[in-house]
């Protein structure tokens, strides 16, 4: 039994069997339990990933974008505003009208502004880039190595085809959004996020979560195994290894898990791929769930959330000013 990539750990690791099931390809791949730190890792990364990121491969499709009006521009500006520093009554009107995207609670966490650098990591063609533009940030890089070439927005977003370890800038936010998990190399990554990162600043690691109530009822069925492509399934204990190995401090953990842990598993346990025709990603009529049975697995999740044992989570690191 190999080590455990992540603390090193031999004693009483597991290995399971996983299917692909996004695509429905059901290729087996063999994943170790660590006994330890509970992390979750494919044994053998395939020497060709291709076939597993096709070109309709959600993050990897090319956004369309549409510029906003300027009363459109003016009122989502005013709406970030409000969501960063609050005490703007316009942004409060706005958001109790049209309601906040999700970054607004990240962005408010790490303490940035409009003109802060922010790098985001394993963006694909970099949709919430876009989504941060058009609320006013005015420094954004994105990278991603699956792209087919880096992309030039005409409103100043930049996604470069590239590996992290490409960059030589420092930036005063950097965010990995469900990419962290596809890295062959996360210690690597995390000491290379380490020197992009200024002093004193940020990171948040959105990621599945193997020490979660999902993975324990479902198993090789969890839908966020996601194999091949899940190359690490992480809990608390293995991230904060590798944050203390890599100097970053954890500051906070907070979890974002939705509805799909379990809709999801139903079907891989039922043989039904993400991608299959009656899939609920399209839809409740064509799906074998119930109105009820989508409502009851949605208030699950947020009760999982708050007992923090969703399958999904947001980790807040901190790197510490120089002395």
């Amino acid at each position: 039994m190999p080590a455990c990539k992540i603390c090193k750990n031999i004693d009483g690791n597991k290995t399971h069997q996983v299917r692909e099931m996004m695509f429905g390809f059901r290729d087996k791949f063999e994943y170790i339990e660590c006994l330890n730190c509970g992390c979750l890792q494919i044994k053998e990364v395939p020497a060709d990933l291709s076939k597993y990121y096709p070109n309709d491969y959600y993050s990897l499709k090319k956004k369309i974008h549409h510029n906003d009006s300027p009363f459109q521009s003016l009122l989502k500006r005013q709406r970030a505003s409000y969501g960063l520093f609050g005490k703007n009554i316009i942004g409060w009107a706005v958001s109790k009208a049209y309601g906040v995207p999700n970054w607004y609670k990240w962005l408010r966490r790490v303490g940035v502004n409009f003109s802060s650098s922010i790098l985001d990591v394993g963006c694909g063609t970099g949709d919430l880039l876009l989504g941060l533009r058009k609320e006013g940030f005015t420094s954004l890089l994105g990278v991603d190595p699956f792209i087919k070439k880096d992309i030039d927005y005409e409103n100043g977003v930049t996604v470069l085809k590239k590996d992290l370890g490409e960059l030589d800038q420092r930036f005063d936010f950097i965010m990995m959004h469900h990419s962290f998990e596809h890295m062959s190399e996360p210690l690597k990554v995390l000491k290379k996020i380490h020197q992009l990162l200024k002093p004193g600043r940020f990171v948040l690691i959105r990621i599945p979560i193997a020490s979660s109530f999902a993975w324990k009822k479902y198993g090789k069925d969890w839908v966020e195994l996601d194999a091949p492509r899940h190359l690490f399934l992480h809990t608390t204990k293995s991230m904060e290894i590798l944050a203390e190995q890599a100097g970053l401090k954890m500051v906070d953990v907070v979890f974002d898990s939705k509805d799909m842990q379990f809709w999801g598993s139903e079907q891989y346990r039922r043989d039904i791929p993400l991608m299959d025709a009656m899939s609920y990603k399209y839809g409740l009529e064509r799906s074998i769930f119930s109105k009820e049975e989508i409502d009851g697995f949605k208030a699950q999740a947020k009760e999982l959330n708050q007992k923090k044992e969703g399958d999904q989570a947001c980790f807040y690191f901190y790197k510490e000013t120089q002395k």
